[in-house]
């Protein structure tokens, strides 16, 4: 009898603890859909301006600098637009949310290819900054938030590390259109595949919550009580009070500010050719410039999996990986002036630096306010996070002009700081105390 009572006393205590969630296929399609928005709307936005800039600037007879404004105003836009965003996802349908901000960025990046002005692509600049700030730094991290319990890092990590492997796809395209059809064409293609991939995903692959259609986020549930509509967090009200959550902010607008500086280094290749360093003549420094932005490319894909790997086990190594690889690699290039190996080391490795902005950010965030109100919170680090780049591009631009050793200096004191205030930033959270409640509706 004692041990038949122990038995259903057991099976008791089975039944109410809560069983982890399987892995189905609309969790699949939940980062699949995170994925391909980085894939192909945050990547051609944020990574093939570039390729319009002498085209455009030739045809329409004005300074490339001011077709550079573009990237400016997109930032700006992101940064507006970034709270409200987040407010709207909590709130309404995630479908509705995301592909509007689709339709917003395809719309911009379409009718570049019919403007006469550059006012005009500035008003593109507004649309794709107000659509790309959901699809780039809220839509992969809300999505992983809330249909996993686990893994976020990794999974956030492959995520964004499509957008450097789009940025590849769509500046290889968009060159060739370029050449072969010319630059209005290619924005009509890009503009399309921007639509064409975006909205069938958003329209029909993800639904704002797992319970939504009866399921759970995936992984070991993790707290009792997650099963009845309570969530563990800080609140968002409390978070705005935290010195974590200003300190954090600036740490990753910090790393996305200095992670800008990678964009010099073609820049500094043609100034090693111009001065005959490095044994690079004038002639070379196109072909080497282009390398060095190939590796950085590449290297940040594989850094923001990896990062997020790390970050799953412990964020302070994260941290220090980022942070060391920056720091050894702006000392590479700074030395670059001898050995053109030493500045394709420092790309590849700067690359893990300039990756960090979209893996620890979220990931440190989740970590210390917890998923209750995760897309409110974070949406207003993203504010910071896109002024830092608005600001650090003409920073680093004019202080490249006064003179190098300046610039890698500059940078190098930045990271010291990303790494201390990182750090700071985890012992501060340390005193958040997350609770049990209802989200708020």
């Amino acid at each position: 009898m004692e041990a038949t009572a122990q038995a259903l006393d057991e099976k008791q205590v089975s039944d109410e603890a809560p069983r982890p969630q399987k892995l189905t296929i609309r969790h699949v399609l939940a980062v699949g859909t995170g994925a391909l928005l980085c894939f192909s709307s945050s990547a051609i936005v944020f990574n093939t301006w570039s390729i319009f800039v002498v085209p455009v600037s030739t045809e329409l007879g004005i300074a490339s600098s001011q077709f550079t404004v573009l990237i400016t105003i997109i930032f700006l836009s992101c940064s507006v637009m970034a709270s409200p965003l987040g407010n709207l996802m909590e709130k309404l349908d995630l479908r509705i949310v995301l592909s509007v901000s689709v339709a917003l960025c395809g719309t911009g990046v379409l009718l570049c290819s019919q403007w006469t002005e550059i006012w005009q692509f500035y008003l593109s600049g507004v649309l794709e900054g107000t659509g790309v700030v959901a699809l780039s730094y809220l839509a992969s991290p809300t999505l992983v938030n809330r249909w996993f319990n686990s893994h976020m890092g990794v999974l956030v990590g492959i995520c964004v590390a499509m957008m450097g492997v789009g940025g590849a796809v769509w500046s290889m395209v968009g060159g060739v259109l370029i050449g072969d059809l010319g630059w209005r064409s290619a924005y009509l293609v890009l503009g399309g595949a921007v639509l064409a991939l975006g909205l069938p995903a958003t329209l029909f692959c993800i639904r704002s919550y797992p319970s939504d259609i009866g399921l759970q986020p995936y992984g070991e549930a993790e707290r009792v009580g997650a099963d009845e509509g309570m969530q563990w967090g800080v609140s968002a009200k409390k978070a705005f009070r935290s010195p974590a959550f200003y300190l954090l902010a600036l740490t990753i607008a910090l790393f996305n500010g200095t992670g800008q500086a990678g964009n010099m280094l073609p820049t500094y290749v043609y100034h090693l050719g111009d001065t005959g360093l490095a044994d690079i003549t004038p002639a070379l420094a196109v072909m080497v410039a282009s390398a060095v932005a190939m590796c950085m490319q590449a290297s940040q894909a594989v850094a923001k999996v990896c990062l997020g790997a790390i970050a799953d086990r412990s964020i302070v190594v994260a941290l220090c990986v980022a942070c060391a690889c920056g720091f050894t690699g702006t000392v590479c290039c700074w030395l670059g002036y001898s050995s053109t190996a030493l500045i394709y080391t420092g790309s590849v490795l700067f690359g893990a630096l300039y990756g960090a902005t979209n893996v620890l950010g979220p990931t440190i965030a989740r970590h210390l306010f917890g998923p209750r109100e995760y897309t409110k919170i974070y949406s207003r680090i993203a504010v910071f996070i896109n002024i830092a780049p608005a600001i650090s591009v003409t920073l680093f631009a004019t202080l490249s002009e006064i003179g190098w050793d300046l610039e890698f200096a500059t940078v190098l004191g930045i990271i010291v700081a990303i790494l201390v205030m990182g750090i700071v930033t985890m012992r501060l959270g340390k005193h958040l105390e997350q609770t049990l409640e209802r989200k708020p509706s």
